[in-house]
């Protein structure tokens, strides 16, 4: 008797923008490896994978439909405006509400055993057209899934009783929208069939203890990476794009750091990487030092430093980042909050040592002091003292060597992939 390899569906707001759908996607050219009949639906489809779903294969193009789309849009608009605006003090924090888009039927259309849920926001998915009859696997990519509106809870607890009394919508009543939404969610997955994958045990430990999510199954599979793409790559092999930065940063260490608004979301940690480089050179450990920032263009920091600052702007072609992976002498992520840092996979997978601090997942992929260090939460100089440190225990490359041997060991997409497919089969129990 064979196992029979279950058909499966991902569904994500994209393909490739983005980590988590960039994760996603991944996760998809691992189970279609191992042999798996695996699609994905999304809402914005950027790749030319045939194998990719877009929501606009089953939107209505006749003129009629346009019209009515667009005045329900405009009058959603007002009415989530609204909802919002009783918050006039709200955080600038990210936040979601459940409003969907119309799927015309796509998750009752398409042919699959199981449902892989990944991140479905931005109007993407409504919960109540989430079936009822199929097993759903729901990856963690934030805390969206188990808070009333957060996608990051930061120091917030509430999401262990039943949210309400939001500090992100600096509210003090206990039936705010966070506690409404809390509800609705409630009443909507008690009738799935859930189980949640966490990539780092920290998101994992927080489901478990979540009112919405911790009635149900919790497994920790990590994200995986291509390791064929994500390499050491020496100056012969690297973009031509970056001559000129590797002329201008010759002799320097350089130091690389980069996310999607790398500059202006405080959650990643910025300002905190320019005050432990003010450390450094006050110090007089900065010496042939330059910051290399990707997700940015400028800052509007008071930045008060000696060494040179290169600004890329917005990178996404893979060869490109592999090259500055490989041209780095070192990746400082220093995030406030990090589910599984593609930033700190890619990194360790070019075989450069990342800083970070030990929030989150990054002591998942970050061995102290072997392939990296893990500084202090929020502590700067600990930062500080991270980078000098690796810098000087890098000479001979070990540091490198041993980033490179973690994520061989643990997170391409062979080992990832036998383990969401083990989950599937678990879930589906098919027999052939």
């Amino acid at each position: 008797m064979t196992t029979k390899l279950p058909k499966v569906l991902l569904v994500s707001t994209s393909d490739t923008d983005g980590g988590a759908a960039r994760a996603a996607y991944r996760i998809h050219l691992s189970q279609k490896m191992l042999g798996v009949e695996s699609h994905m639906f999304v809402k914005y489809k950027k790749s030319g994978d045939p194998d990719v779903i877009g929501l606009d294969t089953f939107t209505p193009h006749n003129p009629l439909y346009k019209a009515y789309d667009w005045l329900r849009n405009k009058v959603q608009n007002k009415v989530e405006h609204a909802r919002w605006n009783q918050y006039p003090d709200r955080e600038k924090a990210y936040m979601s509400n459940l409003r969907g888009t119309d799927l015309h039927g796509a998750l009752h259309k398409l042919d699959y055993d199981l449902l892989h849920l990944h991140w479905v926001n931005q109007r993407f998915i409504p919960l109540s057209q989430l079936p009822q009859n199929k097993p759903i696997v729901w990856t963690l990519h934030d805390s969206w899934p188990f808070c009333g509106t957060c996608h990051y809870f930061q120091e917030c607890t509430n999401y262990r009783n039943q949210c309400g009394n939001c500090p992100r919508l600096h509210s003090h009543n206990p039936a705010d929208l966070s506690h409404q939404i809390w509800l609705k969610k409630k009443a909507a997955y008690q009738h799935l069939n859930l189980h949640i994958v966490s990539p780092s045990n920290w998101l994992a430990d927080c489901a478990r203890q979540s009112s919405l999510l911790g009635q149900f199954p919790v497994t920790v599979i990590p994200n995986c990476l291509d390791t064929d793409a994500f390499r050491p790559l020496d100056s012969s092999q690297r973009s031509a794009r970056w001559q000129s930065l590797a002329q201008q940063t010759e002799g320097k260490k350089i130091l690389l750091y980069g996310a999607i608004n790398a500059a202006t979301d405080k959650r990643k940690g910025y300002a905190h990487l320019l005050a432990a480089l003010q450390h450094l050179e006050a110090t007089g450990r900065a010496d042939n030092m330059a910051l290399v920032v990707f997700g940015a263009k400028r800052s509007d920091l008071d930045i008060n430093l000696k060494m040179p600052i290169h600004y890329l702007g917005f990178v996404s072609d893979t060869l490109e980042l592999v090259s500055l992976y490989s041209m780095a002498d070192l990746t400082v992520v220093p995030s406030l909050d990090e589910n599984l840092s593609c930033a700190i996979m890619e990194s360790l997978a070019c075989a450069t040592p990342v800083v970070a601090f030990n929030i989150g997942g990054n002591s998942d992929m970050i061995d102290h002091q072997q392939n990296g260090y893990l500084a202090k939460e929020r502590d700067n100089n600990d930062l500080a003292d991270g980078i000098d440190w690796c810098l000087s225990h890098n000479a001979d490359n070990s540091l490198g060597q041993k980033s490179r041997a973690t994520v061989m060991e643990r997170f391409t997409y062979e080992a990832v992939g036998k383990q969401y497919l083990q989950l599937y089969q678990s879930l589906v129990g098919q027999k052939a």
